[in-house]
């Protein structure tokens, strides 16, 4: 992998860390307006965001992964992006378009950064035929010496 996928991949994940974290916020806020306590409140994000990471992940695997594993993977990522708009635009109450944009945000651009991540760390076929390709032998040349004692 070449230094500017590393650092592509590393900024998406900074991003990802930072949105994570104001959705969590959010969907805390909302959950304790509706009659959770603190404590059960906390585990509203990891029941929603959490499930869009752990999906991601699970596709992002190439590997002994079994079908019925992928299909709940893409299942809870429908899920989680379903859950985290509504979460995140209900933290705004409603009080105005400003307000469902603004709350909105943090909830798209955590769907694109996981997206993002999936889909850059699994490159391009490409890339993955060069990662898996077997090395080429070196070209062997009979040297002019070699020729002549042949001779």
């Amino acid at each position: 992998m070449t230094t500017t996928a590393k650092l592509r991949i590393a900024l998406i994940v900074l991003v990802c860390l930072g949105v994570f974290y104001t959705s969590f916020r959010h969907i805390v806020a909302v959950a304790m307006a509706h009659g959770n306590t603190a404590d059960v409140a906390l585990f509203y994000p990891v029941s929603i965001d959490a499930v869009i990471m752990i999906s991601a992940l699970t596709l992002v695997v190439r590997n002994g992964v079994p079908k019925a594993a992928r299909f709940w993977a893409r299942f809870g990522r429908v899920f989680g992006f379903v859950a985290t708009i509504y979460a995140n635009v209900a933290h705004s109450g409603y009080a105005s378009t400003d307000a469902v944009l603004v709350n909105l945000i943090p909830a798209v651009a955590l769907i694109c950064t996981v997206e993002l991540l999936i889909h850059s760390a699994r490159g391009t076929s490409a890339s993955r035929r060069q990662a898996t390709a077997k090395p080429a032998k070196p070209a062997t040349r009979k040297s002019p010496a070699r020729k002549l004692r042949a001779v």
